[in-house]
C-alpha cells in the first residue's frame, strides 16, 4: 500500500512579517488563525440546524523579538495621539504579509494595530512583555464574497535582508516624574513596566461585516518599585490621604519621562500616581510597587497627546 504522504508535504518553517514597508521579526512562532464568525440557525422543531456566516475579522498576534525598531508602526499616532471617534484603519489599506522560509506567503489586504505591545524597560527580561496584535479586515473597496477580499495565498522565494541585531535592546532606564520632589530622577528596582489600554470599537455594516474600528479611548500605565524618593516624598506626591473624595486624579500630575542609557525615550503625559504601597521584611525595599496612569490634558479645549515612544 502506498504511503499516505511524503516528508515534502510536511510544510513548515518560521516566517517574517512585513507591514507598511517595514519588516518585523518575532521571538515566538506566528500563529494566525482564520476563524470567521458564524451564527446559529435555530428552529423550534429541530433546534440548531445550521450556521450562517456573519462576519470575518482576523487577528494576527506577534510576540516580537527584543529590538527597538519600527516604533511608528507599533505605536501609531492614530492611537497615541488619536481623536476619540476617529478611524483606526484610515483612508488607505495597509497590507500585512507573513512570509515563510519555504516561500509560503499570506498577504492580508487591510491590517492595523489594535492592541499595543506592553514593554519591560530593563535588562532582566525581553523588551516586549506582550504581543502586538494586528486586526485584518476586508479590503476597503471589496465585497466580502470577492476573491482575495481578505487575504491572498502565494509562494515565492523568501528575501532575507532586514534583520538588524544591533537594534536589540536591554538597557538601563531612568525615570523623571516632572520636578516632583524625590521623583525628578529615579530608577526601578526591577525595571519599569509599561502597559497600554487602547479601547477600540468595531464598525459593522450589515452585509459587509466589520469595516473599520473606532478609537474609543486610550491611556497608559507605568509600574515600578522606585529607588530614590523617601517615604515622606512619596506620601506628599500621592493622593492616598489629605485629598477630598470626589477629587480628580489629574489634580496632581506631571509628565513621566523614561529614558534609556543608549537610545529610547517614552513619555507618559500628565501622569498621576494612582496607587502605591509599603513592604516590611528582610529583603524587600520599604517602598513597594507604584503605579502611574496618564490623564488627558486639554489646552483651550483641545485634547493633547497621551503618550509618545521614540
Amino acid at each position: 500500500m502506498a504511503a499516505p504522504f511524503t516528508r515534502t508535504s510536511l510544510y513548515r518553517g518560521p516566517a517574517l512579517v512585513q507591514y507598511n514597508g517595514h519588516t518585523f521579526f518575532t521571538r515566538d512562532d506566528i500563529v494566525a488563525r482564520l476563524a470567521p464568525e458564524w451564527g446559529a440557525v435555530n428552529t423550534s422543531m429541530y433546534g440548531e440546524v445550521d450556521s450562517v456566516l456573519a462576519d470575518r475579522v482576523y487577528q494576527v498576534p506577534l510576540t516580537l523579538w527584543g529590538a527597538w525598531e519600527n516604533l511608528a508602526d507599533l505605536f501609531p499616532a492614530a492611537v497615541m495621539a488619536g481623536t476619540v471617534g476617529a478611524s483606526i484603519f484610515g483612508a488607505s489599506d495597509k497590507a500585512l504579509t507573513i512570509w515563510g522560509r519555504n516561500g509560503d506567503k499570506v498577504v492580508y489586504a487591510n491590517a492595523a494595530v489594535t492592541k499595543l505591545a506592553n514593554l519591560h524597560l530593563g535588562v532582566g527580561a525581553d523588551l516586549f512583555s506582550s504581543a502586538v496584535e494586528f486586526t485584518c479586515l476586508r479590503a476597503n473597496t471589496a465585497n466580502p464574497e470577492d476573491a482575495n477580499a481578505y487575504f491572498t495565498l502565494s509562494n515565492s522565494p523568501l528575501t532575507e535582508d532586514a534583520f538588524a541585531k544591533t537594534n536589540f535592546s536591554r538597557q538601563r532606564w531612568t525615570a523623571a516624574w516632572g520636578s516632583v520632589a524625590g521623583f525628578a530622577s529615579f530608577v526601578g528596582e526591577k525595571g519599569i513596566d509599561i502597559s497600554w489600554e487602547a479601547q477600540m470599537e468595531p464598525v459593522r455594516v450589515e452585509g459587509w461585516g466589520t469595516s473599520d474600528f473606532t478609537l474609543a479611548g486610550f491611556k497608559a500605565q507605568a509600574r515600578c518599585i522606585p529607588i530614590g524618593p523617601t517615604l515622606a516624598q512619596l506620601e506628599a506626591a500621592s493622593q492616598s490621604q489629605d485629598t477630598a473624595l470626589g477629587s480628580l486624579l489629574s489634580g496632581a500630575v506631571a509628565d513621566l519621562t523614561l529614558s534609556a542609557a543608549k537610545s529610547g525615550t517614552i513619555v507618559l503625559k500628565n501622569a498621576a500616581l494612582r496607587e502605591h504601597g509599603y513592604a516590611f521584611g528582610q529583603t524587600p525595599l520599604r517602598i513597594g510597587e507604584c503605579v502611574w496612569e496618564t490623564t488627558r490634558l486639554f489646552v483651550d479645549g483641545v485634547p493633547g497627546v497621551v503618550a509618545s515612544v521614540a
